[in-house]
C-alpha cells in the first residue's frame, strides 16, 4: 500500500540585509528620539514667525483697524470738508455769475453738487473700510494658519516615524507546505 509523505516547512525571510541593520536601528532610534522631543515640546516642530513677520502683522492689524474706523492716514474728514466747501463755492460762483444766485433752481443745483461730491467721498470711505476689514481678516488667517501648521506637525511627525518604521523594518514570510505521496 502506499506510503505517506512527510510534511515540509519552508521559512523565507525577506528584508534588510543583516549588514545594514545597525544603520537602520540607528536611524530609527534617531527618529524615535526626535519624535519624543517633538511630542514633549522640547524640540520645535515648526519655526516661529520672525520678528519682521510679527512686526509686519502688527502694522497690518493697526492699519486695517485705522482703515475700518477712518482714523490715522485714513482720516479724510478734513479733506472731505474742504472738497465740499470748494464744490459749494464753485456752485455759488456759477450762480452769481449767471445772476441766478438765491434762486430755487440755483440752490437745488448747489445742493445736488454738494450731495454728489459727498456721496463720492462716502463711497470711497466704504471701500477703504471694506479693504481694512479684509486686511484684518487676512492677518487673522495668517495667524490661524501658523497655529494650525504647528498643531498638524505633531501628527505628521508621528506619521513620518511610523512610515519609516514600517517601510524599513525587515519582514518575515513563512510558507508552509505539506508533502505528497
Amino acid at each position: 500500500m502506499g506510503g505517506g509523505g512527510g510534511g515540509k516547512t519552508t521559512t523565507t525571510t525577506a528584508g534588510i540585509d543583516p549588514e545594514f541593520k545597525p544603520q537602520l536601528k540607528r536611524g530609527l532610534d534617531i527618529s524615535k528620539d526626535r519624535l519624543e522631543d517633538q511630542m514633549s515640546g522640547k524640540q520645535k516642530i515648526i519655526a516661529d514667525m520672525t520678528p519682521e513677520q510679527q512686526e509686519s502683522l502688527g502694522y497690518k492689524t493697526s492699519l486695517a483697524r485705522d482703515a475700518i474706523l477712518g482714523r490715522g492716514i485714513y482720516d479724510d474728514r478734513a479733506l472731505k470738508q474742504k472738497a465740499l466747501q470748494n464744490v459749494y463755492g464753485s456752485a455759488s460762483g456759477q450762480a452769481s455769475a449767471g445772476n441766478t444766485f438765491g434762486s430755487a433752481r440755483a440752490m437745488a443745483a448747489q445742493n445736488k453738487a454738494v450731495a454728489d461730491a459727498a456721496d463720492k467721498w462716502d463711497i470711497n470711505r466704504r471701500q477703504v473700510a471694506t479693504q481694512g476689514t479684509k486686511s484684518l481678516g487676512d492677518v487673522g488667517s495668517t495667524l490661524q494658519e501658523d497655529a494650525q501648521r504647528k498643531l498638524d506637525q505633531r501628527g505628521l511627525a508621528l506619521d513620518q516615524f511610523f512610515g519609516r518604521l514600517t517601510s524599513n523594518a525587515p519582514k518575515t514570510t513563512t510558507q508552509t507546505g505539506g508533502g505528497g505521496k
